[in-house]
């Protein structure tokens, strides 16, 4: 067959061919996925897929077409994610659908596995997912990419703490200043969108006047905005759902404030919100330096004084895959090797399982190398869930291994950070 857009041949299974999409056939599959989600959203919202998504190309929506029918589908959404001081090329697979006719028959993971070639030859870092059946994904190489998140029941004694900042309710007129802060606040946060003009007018696409609950914005003694905050207290509009908590979604805060300050304006001010509609629990999807950093993080500092005990549970929905054996952490290498350095050059040898075979981290010569190996070093290999961990700065030394000979070499080379993947990002 003649090969499409992005050099893939389309491919034969049980009958169907499995390729890119036509752009003829975009309303075709809006059907299908809204066939398969009657209740997750209506066409408008997964047409944003195809029309709102400034680097979708046909070749990262890929399709299973029987009879001229299209029966399965696998999307990739390319995004541009920050990882300290490097951004990285991320595919999120999303919307996986199969009609109910069709399941069983493998229509979908001949899709998936296509959406992952197609990443491999675009070159992307790393492919994210968010799942409820992480088992099938393992099948494909995923691996769980654990997320911790705050939570806690607001103190029956809370007043709000003593500010200098001003907390009001942004306007459109501060879209602009939000957009600012949040570059400033996630240039350099593992795994956060590095969000463009066009990104946030057609993919985000909130403005405060349309929001039944507008961010809000924290203004310093000069007036200048210098935070903000995204949450929610009145859950699911229109649905028979309800929940008991409000729930911080989003934070922004300008990198030369102070971090904590800013911090509680924000957070005592969703409280006193949350309190008015008689909740006492607040839920945060926030990016925290990592238990065990040896940092005090600020957000954390704030929580304090807000709840009677600040709690946090795991999310397991997050799923990432490497895309190549070795080049990702070739990729880093060199701030690595610079690290390595100013620690001492502690030696030793971290081997990872990948999908692609074993990748070697060699830190007992004179520069740090990277290479595919088939022998695993130390007590055993690290597992795929481990380097992105330790990569995203979610994962302390002491947690990926109980080799305690490797520590210093995981504590030179992969400092802890506070990973977010925010929820308006999602896909």
């Amino acid at each position: 067959m003649q090969s499409e857009q992005g050099g893939l041949e389309p491919v034969q299974h049980r009958g169907a061919v499995i390729r890119s999409i036509r752009p003829e056939e975009r309303d075709a599959c809006v059907d299908l996925w809204c066939n398969v989600w009657p209740g997750e959203g209506n066409p408008a919202y997964f047409r944003r897929y195809f029309h709102s998504d400034v680097d979708w190309l046909p070749y990262y929506t890929q399709v299973a077409v029987l009879e001229d029918k299209i029966i399965s589908a696998v999307h990739i959404c390319r995004r541009v994610v920050a990882c300290g001081d490097f951004q990285l090329t991320m595919g999120g697979i999303a919307n996986v659908a199969t009609l109910a006719e069709f399941r069983g028959d493998g229509f979908n993971s001949a899709c998936l596995c296509r959406a992952i070639a197609v990443m491999e030859a675009d070159a992307m870092d790393f492919s994210l997912l968010f799942t409820g059946i992480n088992p099938y994904y393992e099948r494909h190489g995923y691996a769980e990419w654990p997320r911790e998140r705050l939570r806690g029941s607001i103190r029956s004694d809370f007043t709000p703490r003593p500010t200098t900042h001003q907390v009001r309710a942004a306007t459109d007129a501060d879209i602009a200043a939000i957009r600012h802060l949040y570059t400033g606040y996630n240039r350099v946060r593992p795994i956060a969108v590095q969000r463009t003009e066009a990104y946030w007018r057609d993919w985000i696409g909130r403005k405060p006047s349309q929001m039944s609950e507008p961010p809000l914005l924290a203004l310093d003694a000069d007036g200048e905005a210098v935070g903000y905050i995204f949450y929610q207290v009145n859950f699911y509009t229109g649905h028979q759902i309800s929940e008991d908590y409000a729930y911080v979604t989003e934070i922004g805060i300008a990198p030369c404030a102070d971090l904590q300050a800013v911090a509680t304006a924000l957070l005592d001010a969703v409280a006193l919100r949350a309190l008015s509609t008689g909740k006492r629990q607040l839920h945060l999807s926030l990016g925290v330096e990592a238990e065990g950093s040896g940092r005090e993080d600020p957000i954390c500092l704030a929580l304090e004084g807000l709840l009677q005990t600040c709690q946090s549970n795991v999310n397991t929905s997050g799923m990432a895959r490497l895309l190549h054996r070795d080049s990702l952490l070739r990729s880093f290498a060199m701030e690595m090797n610079e690290r390595w350095t100013n620690a001492g050059r502690p030696g030793g040898k971290l081997t990872f399982h990948t999908p692609y075979g074993l990748t070697c981290l060699d830190a007992d010569g004179p520069f740090l190398r990277v290479n595919p190996t088939e022998e695993t070093y130390g007590r055993d290999a690290l597992p795929q869930s481990a380097l992105f961990g330790l990569l995203f700065g979610s994962l302390p030394p002491e947690r990926a291994t109980e080799d305690t000979a490797l520590h210093p070499l995981l504590t030179a080379l992969f400092p802890t950070q506070g990973t977010v993947y925010w929820g308006a990002d999602g896909f």
